[in-house]
């Protein structure tokens, strides 16, 4: 290239603020317009005041004429002053057409795919934080508000705004932007290592070996990686009494300086900053447990109206909790997301709580969009999910189900399934299963613990009215219980009147020694089909 910078724009997100949106906003009916029935390049080319450097971009990166055809995109187009400029900085060029170098047109491909999403996403479905679809490139666009209200000071990877926006096209939407969105290129350690803002924690990545681990873009099995990564910045370090690398040593590892062990104490402290879910502040769990690097150990994660509480005691005494700061937080990276906690975050042994297991809503390739519902795929797809023997499953997603996040698990006639829980708290549980049963379904399970069997056989042919619907005393003694109450239809059907979604009662007595992950297997005694939904995990004093 003729400049070899290559800057990563990098977004941030916060919690939504729900009265931004009602703000006076200058972009307010004057801004958009309607192209009718106009592909996305019949209307950029009837704006060549506005659009027609990007549209030669289209064309030199090969892509004009995927846009005259039919599809559904958001394509978020820089105006001609944005192009210019990014061209001078980027190239050093002061026109498209000088653009020759074979690397440099390879760039702009990058730069379309990066700047393209495969479906239709209106300023509507702007919110503090990713939009729910990856890029052409595998990348999540953010937007922010919080510069203010209002479609006016929103900003896209915190780095750019709009021109004019929801420009309807008939195979798409395009949204004008007041600058170039720049492919993320650095992962996570690398972008907090560039903005310099923590440098002690950036030098304990380095140190400990995770600086080399965490900017893996991918993971042995070739799919993307997606860290999380909470951060101590020099300023919150500084509060601490910690002002550098050595001071944060003396703090965690005075004596062991083998930062490399996995045990040794600032290793340890390092490992339980990050985890390999993609995590922005609006993604944190309302009230669940996050697995860390760290084995055994988890992030306690609790949100209400106006803050996320992580860690927060249980002491029933002073109540302390670790939150974000929200403006030094929601970084991207190519790899994954980085945020700044408000003090010193050190490790946290919760009590036994009560938790749901869904195994699909909890794999990080769920949360980072590399699975899709109602696709198929091998077990190799996620890292915490593998059965026998070997075929192509898919997860359907339906909101006429009063399924949890309305999603279930098509598990078919095969042997065995076998799911990586979370990290749970040491204690003692009793544990359900629950799947869309009935006369759908053709399954009887034993479910296996760490490679034992227990409790009772899961007989997923059950229904409601089989077990003693609706006394529930008559279900408990049979074994069920009726679904939760609080999962409920698009129609307003709760899964506890369902004569499918129904819970077994595996154990009432299951005793966890331990904090940790576990192996739990689900073995086919009679195989058939069955829509699984979640497991339940509840404390027993």
């Amino acid at each position: 290239m003729k400049n070899n910078k290559l800057t990563t724009w990098i977004g941030g997100l916060a919690l939504i603020m729900l009265g931004m949106i009602g703000c006076d906003d200058k972009l307010d009916g004057s801004t958009f317009f309607t192209s009718g029935d106009l592909t996305i390049i019949q209307t950029l080319e009837s704006k060549p005041e506005t659009f027609s450097l990007y549209v030669e971009i289209l064309k030199k990166a090969e892509f004009y004429n995927a846009f005259k055809s039919y599809g559904k995109y958001t394509c978020f187009v820089p105006t001609n002053e944005a192009v210019k400029a990014y061209i001078k900085e980027k190239f050093n060029v002061e026109s498209v057409s000088e653009i020759t170098n074979q690397e440099d047109i390879e760039f702009l491909k990058i730069l379309v795919k990066f700047n393209t999403i495969p479906t239709t996403r209106t300023t509507s479905s702007f919110v503090e934080g990713r939009l729910p679809d990856t890029t052409y490139t595998g990348d999540f666009i953010t937007t922010s508000f919080l510069k203010g209200g209002g479609i006016s000071n929103v900003e896209i990877n915190r780095t750019v705004g709009l021109e004019q926006y929801d420009i309807s096209a008939s195979n798409g939407i395009i949204h004008a932007t007041n600058g170039v969105l720049d492919p993320y290129i650095d992962p996570v350690p690398v972008v907090m290592d560039k903005a310099g803002k923590h440098t002690i924690f950036v030098e304990a990545l380095k140190q400990t070996g995770y600086y080399e681990k965490f900017s893996a873009i991918y993971n042995e099995f070739g799919s993307k990686n997606n860290f999380t990564i909470l951060a101590e910045s020099d300023e919150v370090y500084a509060q601490e009494g910690i002002n550098t690398f050595q001071d944060l040593v003396e703090s965690f590892s005075p004596v062991d300086t083998d930062f490399t062990n996995t045990q040794n104490g600032l290793n340890r402290y390092v490992a339980y900053h990050a985890t390999l879910s993609f995590l922005y502040s609006r993604n944190f769990p309302d009230d669940a447990f996050v697995s860390t690097v760290l084995e055994r150990n988890t992030w306690k994660s609790f949100k209400t109206d106006k803050e996320l509480k992580l860690n927060e005691t249980e002491t029933g005494e002073i109540e302390t909790w670790t939150s974000l700061i929200i403006n030094e937080s929601n970084y991207p990276s190519k790899n994954g997301v980085y945020h700044t906690v408000n003090k010193l975050f050190t490790i946290f042994t919760p009590r036994p709580k009560y938790v749901i297991f869904d195994p699909i809503t909890s794999q990080p390739e769920y949360q980072s969009g590399l699975v899709k519902a109602n696709t198929y795929y091998p077990s190799t797809a996620y890292t915490g999910i593998r059965w026998y023997p070997e075929a192509n499953l898919r997860f359907l997603r339906s909101t006429a189900n009063p399924s949890h996040d309305y999603i279930t698990f098509s598990m078919a006639s095969l042997q065995w399934y076998e799911f990586d829980t979370p990290v749970l708290p040491k204690g003692k549980y009793e544990v359900t299963v629950c799947g869309n049963g009935g006369n759908s379904a053709r399954g009887v399970y034993q479910i296996y613990w760490d490679g034992d069997p227990i409790g009772s056989v899961w007989d997923a042919r059950k229904k409601a009215n089989d077990v003693g619907y609706p006394d529930e005393a008559v279900m408990e003694a049979n074994g069920w219980r009726p679904g939760l109450k609080e999962l409920v239809s698009s129609a307003g059907v709760s899964a506890y009147d369902s004569q499918t979604f129904i819970r077994c009662i595996i154990t009432k007595e299951l005793l966890l020694p331990e904090q940790k992950s576990h192996v739990l297997r689900v073995a086919s005694i009679q195989a058939g089909a069955i829509g699984l939904d979640y497991f339940e995990f509840t404390p027993i004093e």
